[in-house]
């Protein structure tokens, strides 16, 4: 039956190519919405993972990392530090900002952090200076591709100026790219005194964050206290809760699409090949037999689709970050195999009405003229 079906698909070659191809479009479409749905839950949040803390101390109402919604004084580094269960406290500086680069507009996360510690500061450096000093800044590697900043650069906000001495990997939030330096330096810069956004906490070893930060909140109400996986959780929700559902209702239409191209080849095929049914309806073919033709012709013009639209996929999930760097893409192998299971349900659902069409087909239509 197999046989049989790929045989009448292939008859018309070019009918059979545009739905697989019409297929492979909708696949693509899943697959790249799946892909950047991953890619920015891994990149947007993934920082605040990679930073060797426990807990993050911000003052109440902040929702995440990327807006930094949050102005503490020394003074609350001074209380974390003399809280039991405390092994060490680093303030860090997040503030997104706007550089010109050769009149031409750069924006970035500023970060400032504790360069004596390592703690906040870039996951990795690639080229360049290892540690941040003065006016020096580390940026992140895809904001140097995107934006032409290289090193020995300087970046002018008003007054201030920053040389680029470093690039680094680890910085890429979708929506913008981190910039690191000194945090004293960032304070001066920033006219921030005795100030920070957030304060990164280490507790002694085996200590749970989350008892200890219901503890300090507690004692003081005006603060909040974030595990490192509730903070990256929530940077993520504050990116993707806005943009979840535009990728879904893509989704969605990517998926009644190849179901309607799929549906109409299959239909057009069987319309025209009525009398072929009713020639083996005649020799002894059911209905069954039929619609296992109709749905082994869907199922591989879905399968063939599928696979045209996954290699499209990986193709130009190769290099389109290159382009667009807010475009980060992460296909899995278990949303490939999702993937193709909703290609082969696309394909099963689109063969109902021509499988309705061939069994109403009168054997007789073979004797007509």
């Amino acid at each position: 039956m197999t046989l049989l079906a790929l045989r009448n698909l292939v008859s018309e070659k070019t009918r059979f190519a545009f739905s697989a191809a019409g297929i492979g479009f909708a696949v693509f479409l899943i697959t790249m919405m799946l892909g950047l749905y991953q890619g920015w839950n891994t990149k947007v949040g993934g920082f605040v993972e990679t930073v060797d803390a426990d807990a993050w101390v911000a003052r109440k109402g902040t929702t995440d990392f990327i807006n930094a919604a949050s102005i503490l004084p020394d003074d609350v580094g001074s209380d974390i530090a003399a809280t039991n269960g405390v092994t060490s406290v680093h303030p860090l500086i997040v503030r997104l900002m706007s550089f010109e680069k050769d009149g031409k507009k750069v924006d970035l996360h500023l970060i400032g952090y504790d360069v004596a510690s390592g703690v906040g500061g870039p996951a990795k450096v690639t080229k360049g200076a290892k540690e941040p000093s003065g006016n020096q800044i580390i940026i992140d590697e895809t904001l140097s591709r995107t934006d032409g900043v290289k090193i020995g650069d300087e970046l002018k906000a008003g007054d201030m100026t920053l040389e680029v001495v470093g690039i680094a990997s680890g910085a890429n939030f979708a929506i913008s790219q981190g910039g690191f330096m000194d945090v004293d330096s960032a304070r001066e810069m920033l006219k921030m005194p005795g100030l920070s956004t957030f304060y990164l906490s280490r507790l002694d070893e085996g200590a749970d964050a989350r008892t200890w930060g219901d503890a300090f909140s507690a004692e003081h109400p005006d603060l909040a206290v974030f595990t490192s996986g509730e903070f990256a959780s929530a940077t993520r929700h504050r990116i993707l809760d806005n943009i979840v559902p535009i990728l879904f209702l893509i989704v969605g239409l990517a998926f009644v699409v190849g179901i309607a191209v799929t549906s109409l080849t299959i239909y057009t095929a069987t319309v025209e090949r009525a009398r072929e049914f009713g020639v083996m309806k005649a020799i002894g073919f059911d209905n069954t037999d039929l619609y296992k033709l109709v749905i082994s012709q869907s199922l591989i013009t879905g399968f063939l689709g599928f696979v045209w639209g996954a290699l499209l996929t990986y193709a130009l999930s190769q290099f389109v970050d290159l382009l667009v760097p807010q475009f980060l893409v992460n296909v899995r192998l278990v949303d490939l195999a999702f993937v193709l299971g909703a290609t082969l349900l696309m394909a099963a659902l689109a063969s109902i009405v021509p499988a309705r069409r061939v069994g109403a087909v009168d054997p007789a239509v073979v004797f007509r003229g």
